[in-house]
């Protein structure tokens, strides 16, 4: 028969990849679900999740990105209002090193570990090699616009822990002076390795007005990242709103936030020659003093209202960061809610290229695309096992917490769904198999490279009781290509872990597989000891898997 490889009319607002119709007597008829990004776009990061408020930090080579859970707000609410943020209690978790293809770690839930807080938004957060010799990170998020809480731990992906059991900064922390909110820290260690925080937002205080708020601060902290170590300053901040961010360049303090919506019709009382900031806008200021109320300078605008860009218009939350080299904008637009054809003010994290001057600490202005920051060339290696969950797109899936913490597996997969990963470099010897590892469930794996308008390169076909299998490529693999793979068969409980190429010289080779996997249970099929003996689950030892040498421990 002939296998037609239709395209979605559903979603219409959402692109689908192109498809034609595919000879093959192994594939079955199947839509090819509509995705709401191209495969030319790197924002937003994640093509399904809806998150906001982002905060990021460089591990190992690494970009770690943080955000507001606004997805939980969907999910709990069923999208039944606008987002009010009050059923948020969970902070999101990526990373990339090329910056096109993220992976899911899943999210850190704040209220089962902050067991005090009402919600949890905004996170800032900031690592330090402390005496033990380890990578300490420390997380600073908002509770209800009530307080600011503090979490670490000596991973990227965790375990949190509350150190304190209470906020660091709350109603009845003294030394605020006159504040409306106390919310939106924003982090940095100076050179020193001194941590600074500030924080604050909201309308203008009792003695504010629309041109100075009154209600930003910063504070220096403890030795111990958890403690206060300062008097707290207020910033002087122009229209200030909420969205604190704070970077240490050259030495020099650089403070940015989101403007308010007010008019600017009192900039003329303000002492500056540059233009006022634009209406929910990102400003920044800089001091060489930070606790000298009367040393920060206002620079300008670092972006302009997503508006302005094509977007929907909004206030923002950005976080500035140096990754190999470069200096990116994170932040977050209203695009993906949209194209998924919802309202209610959820939002979605991206990242664009910025122009910083180091050595005086000026910042060129940003313009925010659904292009996203050109893509850094990456270490992945497809002959070692890839995450599944390490996509630069997808239509259909999302992801769910697997195994160890931070892992994901590719989830809620139904026919037609796919994903897609780019730049992927099979080097000059090239890949003549593959091997999928997948958790629970049963369908069919199709795998094709740089365009579903061609055969696949591999068809996989997987039993719910044997989820690692291996199968030749149609064609040899060689350079560099970007993946999908497309689901099809597929029943609900099927998902998807992980993959590896294999070169050609690679088939006595032996592979390593750990039974905590869910691979070491009954039922398992075409599963040989090396004296050729059929069994129906993993042994330990060495095991013979559709061809494949495996040590199972």
């Amino acid at each position: 028969m002939k296998a037609y490889i239709i395209i979605s009319l559903l979603g219409m607002s959402c692109q689908p990849v192109s498809a034609q119709a595919t000879a093959d007597d192994d594939i079955p008829d199947y839509i090819l679900t509509a995705a709401c990004k191209t495969t030319a776009m790197g924002n937003p990061l994640s093509p399904w999740m809806l998150c906001a408020d982002p905060t990021a930090v460089e591990y190992e080579g690494r970009l770690y990105v943080y955000g507001t859970n606004d997805q939980q707000e969907y999910e709990t609410t069923g999208n039944a209002s606008n987002n009010t943020y009050s059923r948020i209690r969970q902070l999101v978790m990526f990373s990339s090193e090329d910056l096109v293809n993220w992976t899911h770690h899943g999210t850190i839930d704040v209220g089962s570990i902050c067991t005090w807080i009402g919600t949890s938004w905004a996170p800032s957060i900031a690592s330090r090699v402390e005496a033990d010799g380890r990578t300490h990170f420390y997380m600073y998020f908002t509770n209800s616009a009530s307080g600011i809480g503090v979490m670490t731990a000596t991973s990227p992906v965790g375990p949190w822990r509350d150190p304190l059991g209470h906020a660091l900064i709350d109603g009845r922390t003294s030394g605020r002076g006159l504040q409306s909110n106390i919310i939106d820290p924003g982090v940095a260690i100076d050179d020193d390795g001194v941590g600074w925080l500030t924080f604050g937002g909201g309308d203008p205080n009792s003695a504010g007005s629309n041109l100075i708020p009154g209600n930003a601060r910063i504070v220096k902290l403890g030795s111990d990242m958890i403690s206060l170590a300062s008097d707290m300053v207020e910033i002087p901040a122009p229209y200030h709103f909420e969205a604190n961010e704070l970077n240490i360049i050259n030495g020099k303090f650089v403070f940015s936030y989101s403007s308010n919506w007010g008019t600017r019709n009192d900039w003329g009382q303000y002492n500056s020659s540059l233009a006022a900031p634009g209406t929910c806008s990102i400003p920044y200021m800089v001091s060489d003093d930070p606790l000298n109320r009367d040393s920060w300078v206002y620079k300008g605008d670092v972006a302009t209202n997503p508006g302005t860009y094509g977007f929907s218009w909004g206030n923002n939350h950005t976080h500035m960061q140096k990754f190999r080299g470069n200096w990116y904008l994170v932040y977050h637009t209203h695009w993906l809610a949209q194209k998924q054809g919802m309202s209610g003010g959820y939002r979605s994290i991206a990242i664009n290229r910025m122009v910083v001057q180091e050595s005086t600490a000026r910042i060129s202005k940003v313009t925010m695309t659904t292009a996203g920051a050109p893509a850094l060339s990456n270490t992945i290696d497809p002959y070692e096992f890839v995450q599944a969950e390490m996509i630069a797109n997808s239509a259909g899936i999302t992801t769910e917490n697997y195994s160890v913490r931070g892992n994901t597996v590719v989830a809620s997969i139904d026919p037609g769904d796919w994903t897609y990963v780019r730049n992927i470099d099979f080097g000059s010897e090239g890949a003549d198999s593959i091997t999928t590892r997948t958790v629970g469930g049963n369908g069919q794996i199709l795998v094709f490279a740089d365009r579903t308008t061609a055969d696949p390169i591999a068809v996989v076909n997987i039993a719910t009781a044997h989820p690692l299998n291996t199968v030749k490529l149609r064609t040899h693999l060689t350079g560099k290509h970007n993946l999908y793979f497309v689901f099809t068969k597929v029943n609900a409980k099927m998902r998807f872990d992980s993959y590896k190429f294999h070169h050609g010289s690679d088939a006595n080779a032996i592979h390593t597989i750990d039974t905590t996997d869910e691979t070491d249970r009954p039922g398992i099929r075409s599963v040989y000891d090396l004296r050729g003996t059929k069994h129906d689950r993993l042994q330990p030892g060495i095991n013979i898997i559709n061809g494949i040498k495996t040590l199972v421990i």
